[in-house]
């Protein structure tokens, strides 16, 4: 085991610096809805903790999937990061399952990332909220600010929980994938 395992990352995506790095990103991918804007925005602030309720229901999950998830895009690249800095991301389970990787590895670099990186409830408002700004302004694509209002509203009065990707999202692009922080990405892909 690492010895940062007790360690919280001081590390959190700044909402321009994670806007500037993913809106070019959102733009280019068609079926991108407002939702995956938000978990995109939510993962990117907050990690990947509220999908760890406990460690067995987290390997049950990583376990199912890894036998359902099928095939996914072509090209589909193993580490998708989530900001500009790179310290978290997603980990792509078919690019990663094609490549040898195990889920036992994952699974444990899953739960390291979920305590490794600090939850920034307010990174994540302030990011959202500046999102809202910019779409005010101009939208793209399937994002506008009608969309955003819309979800915001209803985010609002939840607490801003995490949310589900959009329908099209899932159906165009079928994500399987979890989110890690850099160090445990690379302790999983070879260089």
């Amino acid at each position: 085991m690492s010895f940062f395992l007790g360690l919280t990352l001081f590390l959190v995506c700044l909402p321009a610096e994670l806007l500037n790095f993913a809106m070019p990103i959102w733009k280019n991918t068609r079926e991108m809805r407002i939702e995956d804007a938000y978990k995109w925005t939510y993962q990117a602030t907050r990690g990947g903790e509220h999908a760890v309720p406990d460690r067995e229901t987290a390997k049950r999950w990583l376990e199912n999937e890894w036998q359902i998830m099928g095939d996914g895009p072509a090209g589909e690249p193993e580490f998708v990061p989530l900001c500009a800095d790179r310290q978290i991301g997603r980990l792509n389970l078919r690019a990663y399952k094609a490549r040898g990787g195990k889920p036992d590895d994952l699974l444990d670099a899953f739960l390291v990332s979920s305590r490794q990186y600090r939850s920034e409830p307010k990174a994540f408002t302030d990011a959202w909220t500046e999102l809202g700004k910019r779409l005010k302004t101009k939208g793209f694509g399937h994002i506008t600010y009608k969309e955003w209002r819309r979800l915001d509203a209803e985010m609002k009065k939840n607490g801003y929980p995490a949310v589900h990707h959009s329908e099209p999202f899932k159906k165009a692009y079928r994500p399987a994938y979890r989110v890690l922080t850099l160090e445990q990405a690379v302790r999983l892909i070879p260089s």
